[in-house]
């Protein structure tokens, strides 16, 4: 996320602002990510670093426009993770953190898989943070979505961002049914087949259309 650098007193005040806010959500809120990166990286007086730290510590920060360093796959006690280290833009921090959860691994793998180079939004816990080394370590975390790279100059629709978010489910025919907004084109033909033929035909219409796009992108 590109910021202005904020110099002497202009960074003092930011974190000072940041501090309260933190304070403010001690039951729980979710913190945006990249101003506390920002912030800390540019706070100038230990006490400034520890007033920051000691409010964020066991909050969930929201990041976006992480940047993959590095990407590492693997098993641990018969589970998958992946073990990630970022880099987010606006304050150069390094954020660490290893993907367990089963939703969020299937977002990173989904197609076109995420590698290094990429992006990715997560929400996670701060467990701690290393001036020396400048980085941000989370845990547990949660994959968003896949991200760009810089933020967008005006409005910034869900769809440019994560295709796969839900646009439309339906729950009519018996078994729930989930279109993304990659999909939401199939809905041009909802009308039509209601009408004409009832609920269990829309549903049944919807499952075979996504199984044969699924096959598709997954084709080598």
């Amino acid at each position: 996320m590109k910021r202005e650098r904020m110099p002497g007193a202009k960074c003092a005040a930011a974190a000072v602002v940041l501090t309260a806010a933190l304070a403010a959500s001690a039951r729980g809120k979710t913190l945006n990510g990249n101003d506390f990166a920002l912030y800390y990286s540019e706070a100038r007086t230990d006490a400034e670093r520890t007033a920051l730290l000691q409010d964020a510590l066991g909050h969930s920060l929201f990041f976006r426009y992480l940047r993959i360093r590095s990407l590492e796959e693997g098993e641990r006690d018969g589970r998958p993770y992946a073990a990630l280290e970022t880099v987010e833009p606006a304050s150069l921090m390094r954020v660490r953190f290893t993907v367990r959860k089963g939703a969020s691994l299937e977002k990173l793998s989904a197609a076109p898989a995420s590698r290094p180079g990429d992006a990715v939004a997560v929400t996670g816990r701060l467990k701690n943070v290393s001036r020396d080394e400048a980085r941000i370590d989370l845990d547990p975390v949660i994959v968003r979505h896949k991200d760009r790279l810089d933020p967008k100059v005006g409005k910034e629709l869900l769809a440019e961002v994560d295709p796969q978010a839900t646009y439309y489910s339906y729950t009519g025919g018996g078994e729930p049914v989930r279109l993304t907004y990659r999909d939401r084109d199939l809905l041009e033909h909802r009308d039509e087949i209601l009408e004409g033929q009832g609920k269990q035909a829309w549903a049944a219409f919807l499952r075979r259309e996504l199984a044969k796009r699924e096959r598709e992108r997954s084709a080598p």
